[in-house]
């Protein structure tokens, strides 16, 4: 647990360095994967090739880093006096970068990107994009949990049996103090011990990144509905430890749970009406 790392007496933190490395990781498994790049015969179109495919990477992951933040603004508890002072512009023009994010929006978001990366040859390129690709979504989303977990933020309840202690100047041990549950009249002392559920997340999104990755390359059809079925149950039940204080409940449930259920009911919808098309062909 590492929030702050300090190079040449400036300080930078983890998480946003993870998601740069995620990003780098993911970048270099989208050239890995790009039949356009391997067929180039000679170095000129290799050059091309590979500036096309960056662009089209660049691309796809800002419209997944904006819709984790637009979700940031819309299923999270923004305290009042930041609330105030955000207006639309600001909110649609944020650094996608730097802002606070929920990663349900990367996922929602992610069609869009496929759609805009294959408008050229939508026929041809973007199912195989939307199957063929949505394992570096879960890479970097676990590269990202990592950087959570450096963080302290995102974390569990409370546990002595499976607990970790996150330092001073993490967001769990500061959340902590803020609610009372830890000593301290100036500082907060480090946290209480809690289940590291960022870990689990991001060792899941990785078992899920190999797993869709192997389908996708076994010609297997539906895998992004049905891999993104996968995190969505696995979200739903891990919601349950989680304790950090802004996500936002209606009716005992997160949102992150509600949008759960959104994914698993159109998952049903989905097969029931493939089913029926299926019979009625």
């Amino acid at each position: 647990m590492l929030p702050e790392i300090f190079i040449a007496g400036s300080s930078y933190s983890t998480y946003h360095l993870a998601l740069l490395v995620a990003m780098a990781i993911g970048w270099f498994a989208f050239l890995l994967t790009e039949n356009d790049l391997k067929n180039q015969a000679n170095l000129p179109q290799r050059l091309r090739a590979l500036a096309v495919s960056t662009f089209a990477y660049v691309i796809l992951m800002l419209v997944c880093l904006q819709g984790a933040t637009y979700f940031h603004f819309l299923f999270d508890i923004i305290p009042e006096g930041r609330r105030v002072n955000m207006t639309w512009p600001s909110m649609l023009l944020t650094n996608p970068v730097t802002s606070a994010k929920v990663l349900y929006g990367a996922i929602f978001f992610y069609p869009i990107g496929v759609l805009l990366i294959s408008a050229n040859h939508l026929q041809d390129k973007f199912f195989p994009y939307l199957n063929g690709k949505i394992f570096i979504l879960f890479l970097t989303m676990g590269v990202n949990r990592v950087g959570c977990f450096l963080n302290g933020c995102c974390f569990g309840i409370r546990s002595e049996l499976l607990g970790i202690r996150f330092p001073s100047n993490s967001v769990a041990a500061y959340e902590h103090w803020t609610r009372g549950l830890t000593p301290g009249s100036f500082h907060p002392p480090a946290s209480l011990p809690v289940v590291p559920t960022q870990i689990i997340e991001a060792m899941f999104l990785f078992i899920l990144s190999f797993f869709s990755w192997r389908a996708a390359r076994n010609g297997k059809q539906d895998v992004f509905v049905r891999f993104v079925l996968f995190y969505a149950i696995f979200r739903f039940c891990l919601e349950f430890i989680r304790d950090d204080h802004e996500r936002a409940y209606w009716m005992a449930l997160s949102a992150s749970q509600w949008l759960s259920l959104f994914i698993i009911f159109f998952y049903g919808a989905y097969r029931f009406l493939g089913k029926k098309i299926q019979n009625h062909g």
